[in-house]
């Protein structure tokens, strides 16, 4: 129980800078909106700015903190203050990668825009301008993936507060850089683009002091170590696993392309928007896991690796659950108050608010499958997650194909979810099989009482809005804000009021860094 209470402390300790980032990116996604809209320009900047993300997510994101903690901390634990000079080493390898595919990435942009978004040739202009944002964007990897690797390092040192405050700096980059550009007459795609490259340089240069303080050191060849060797071998099979996840990711960009434009831009900023309300404390919780998963996958005794995965998904599930029923209870006046001002108007609103209720069903799918998948990856078990990603990718072409043509973009929207669900359970059952008792009664009687506590949450508040008070749209920005304030805080205290009648320990657990705190005080 300890380490569970570590875990927590840890988490909300990042959760504060987490909250703060979710926010200053929800103000670059209403720049971008403002700017923009939701148009053909729209549709080339989100695609130009996709494209690196995707090589970004697997190469910066995906494959390597599920291979580089784990062997950090072995490193650590057989030779300790060598995983300095191991980091190091990896470092000069994973940058002599990364250039070379910022290289091809470049020479290539045409190639990448006409496979993630044929469908843009439709439009005069908006094939040609993805492809030159493309160009510019393309460096973003490289920063970005330098960025990646240095946060696995500070987290396998138990560092977590400063890796969760650098995405503030990117987003108060890009907001700079509209703020100060676009006045000046520079175009807004060129002055968000300028505001990516240099978040992501200066992510990178935010976390380096510290990484070198902790022992991180450029030193040998990165290949004559045996240790890089086994860690760039345990990353393919985790790219491949996280590619097939962006393949998802393409196969809906190319239809929501065919379907004309603005689609890509309703279901981007739905996206984003699903994405910050299931970041925060929850995203906290999958970022801390993966150093406690690895050490206690380590022990012969499955108990406590056993107890960390059902512990994570309780918590998960605690924050997810009633973000689904809010979400999709008040989609509207959330897109309505975040976005509708500039060239995003009262249409782009309606259209987004589709997206983003498919997209909310899947919330707590996605940070289930990011634990499961770590729980693997502890076991270096790099196989089962290859293999369910890719039954997934078929499940989700089939889903995607059935649902875009009646529903256009909110059928792409509930495939996602529908595609995460899938790869969740299947992920859940297989890890039964390598982690017995998995599916124990502290966990289904957990999910229990939390979906009763959402229900009971969601009929209030859906009363309540949608009887008692309704969304005052003509009204000021101010006031429709109080209100989406006021109705997610009712919300919230039915919600915590019934899970803890119903006995839900994850109130207490979650609540009671807090009390004990005070105490200490």
């Amino acid at each position: 129980m300890s380490s569970h209470r570590e875990i927590i402390k840890s988490a909300w300790g990042i959760t504060a800078w987490t909250a703060v980032a979710r926010v200053t990116g929800l103000v670059r996604e209403a720049i971008v909106a403002r700017y923009l809209g939701a148009s053909a320009v729209s549709d080339a900047f989100v695609t130009a700015f996709r494209i690196p993300n995707t090589f970004r997510a697997i190469v910066g994101e995906g494959g390597l903190p599920g291979a580089f903690v784990p062997m950090a901390k072995k490193v650590e634990r057989e030779s300790p203050g060598k995983e300095g000079t191991f980091a190091g080493r990896f470092a000069v390898f994973l940058g002599t990668v990364v250039v070379g595919l910022v290289i091809v990435g470049v020479l290539a942009a045409p190639v990448f825009v006409m496979i993630f978004a044929r469908g843009f040739q439709k439009t005069p202009g908006k094939f040609e301008m993805t492809v030159f944002l493309t160009r510019l964007l393309f460096p973003y990897i490289l920063f970005i993936s330098m960025a990646a690797l240095l946060e696995a390092y500070l987290n396998a040192k138990g560092r977590f507060q400063l890796a969760a405050a650098t995405p503030v700096l990117f987003n108060v980059s890009i907001i700079l850089c509209a703020m100060a550009l676009i006045p000046l007459g520079v175009p807004p795609p060129i002055a968000l683009s300028t505001g990516v490259l240099l978040g992501g340089l200066g992510q990178f240069l935010m976390q380096l002091p510290l990484a070198r303080r902790l022992g991180m050191k450029l030193s040998g060849s990165p290949m004559k170590d045996p240790m890089v060797r086994e860690t760039a071998v345990k990353i393919v099979p985790r790219l491949y696993g996280f590619g097939v996840g962006q393949i998802n990711l393409l196969i809906s960009s190319n239809v929501l392309a065919a379907l004309g434009d603005a689609f890509v831009t309703y279901n981007y900023f739905a996206f984003r928007m699903a994405d910050l309300v299931r970041g925060g404390f929850v995203e906290s919780i999958t970022r801390t896991i993966l150093p406690s998963l690895s050490e206690k996958a380590l022990e012969a005794d499955q108990t406590a690796f056993r107890k960390t995965i059902v512990f994570g998904l309780r918590l998960s599930a605690f924050v997810t659950l009633p973000a689904t029923a809010a979400l999709a209870i008040l989609a509207s006046p959330v897109i309505d108050i975040a976005f509708r001002r500039g060239r995003f108007q009262a249409g782009d609103v309606e259209g987004t608010t589709l997206a983003l209720v498919g997209y909310a069903f899947g919330l707590f799918a996605i940070g289930g499958v990011k634990i499961l998948t770590q729980a693997f990856y502890a076991l270096h078990d790099t196989r089962t997650p290859v293999v369910v990603a890719t039954f997934d990718l078929v499940a989700f072409l089939v889903i995607c194909l059935a649902l875009a043509r009646p529903m256009k973009h909110a059928g792409v929207a509930l495939a996602t979810s529908a595609g995460f669900w899938i790869n969740f359970i299947l992920l859940f059952i297989l890890l039964m099989k390598r982690v017995p008792g998995l599916l124990e009664r502290e966990l289904w009687k957990s999910a229990a009482r939390l979906s009763a506590a959402t229900v009971v949450s969601g009929l209030s508040t859906l009363a309540l809005v949608r009887g008692v008070v309704p969304y005052p749209q003509a009204s000021s920005l101010v006031l429709r804000t109080t209100w989406l304030l006021a109705a997610v805080a009712a919300g919230s205290l039915v919600y915590l009021a019934g899970a803890r009648l119903l006995g839900a320990p994850e109130v207490g657990e979650v609540l009671g860094v807090f009390r004990r705190r005070r105490a200490r005080a």
